[in-house]
């Protein structure tokens, strides 16, 4: 029960926490440049990819650091907290293995962010792409698996399913835009348009994290875990 209400409230705050952190720090120690500017000073909210703060140069080592360690950690809490959300589940029927199903493609998910912090995408740039397309797309799948076992569950409110589906839908919008929008390379407002997309589908993603993590608080605390 304690490893439970670490590994699915807890560590997943703490891990946001230090995400949030380390991101800062690469933010503030990126050497500079942007896909359409490479000469460009600083770190900039509406013209960098989050991508950009592990690129291999020279000048952005600490930069590097910080955002590889900050999806590892990232990464490493989801593979727990996806590990222990199967835990939940442990009476034999179709609910158990959906949820088993979801929980598992959210692990590999979680191992594509890792992926993401070791590929530098101006060095792996093919490695990089296929582990950031593949987080979103195990994460699709995952919370519109996870809101239907969540729905089904008598032990849930049908608000965290609902925040589930509302997670699956903009994901969904968000490879909508990854697959058909408009190249960032074409015009800073082009640029300006996938960055801020990408940032708002991080917020979420997070926002959504500790959305779920207060559904396990009260589950928990109930004793409901069977």
């Amino acid at each position: 029960m304690n490893l439970q209400k670490q590994f699915l409230i807890s560590f997943p705050r703490y891990g946001i926490v230090l995400f949030l952190v380390l991101m800062i720090l690469s933010m503030v120690t990126y050497g500079g440049g942007t896909i359409n500017d490479p000469e460009s000073m600083g770190y900039s909210f509406t013209l960098n990819f989050f991508s950009d703060l592990g690129k291999f140069t020279p000048g952005n080592f600490l930069s590097m650091l910080f955002f590889a360690l900050s999806l590892c950690i990232c990464g490493f809490a989801l593979m727990a907290y996806f590990y222990y959300f199967m835990q939940l589940f442990i009476q034999n029927n179709a609910l158990t293995i959906i949820a088993k199903i979801g929980a598992v493609v959210g692990i590999i998910g979680a191992l594509c962010f890792v992926g993401v912090g070791f590929t530098p995408h101006n060095v792996f740039f093919a490695a990089h792409n296929f582990f950031a397309n593949w987080a979103f797309r195990c994460f699709l799948i995952t919370s519109i698996l996870l809101s239907w076992v969540l729905y089904k569950d008598y032990r849930f409110e049908n608000r965290y399913a609902s925040g589930y589906l509302i997670f699956a839908l903009l994901i969904f919008i968000y490879i909508l835009i990854l697959e058909f929008g408009p190249n960032p390379r074409n015009s800073d407002f082009s640029l300006i348009f996938n960055v801020l997309a990408q940032k708002l589908i991080v917020f979420v993603f997070i926002l959504s994290v500790l959305y779920q993590s207060f559904g396990y608080s009260k589950l928990l605390a109930r004793n409901l875990t069977k």
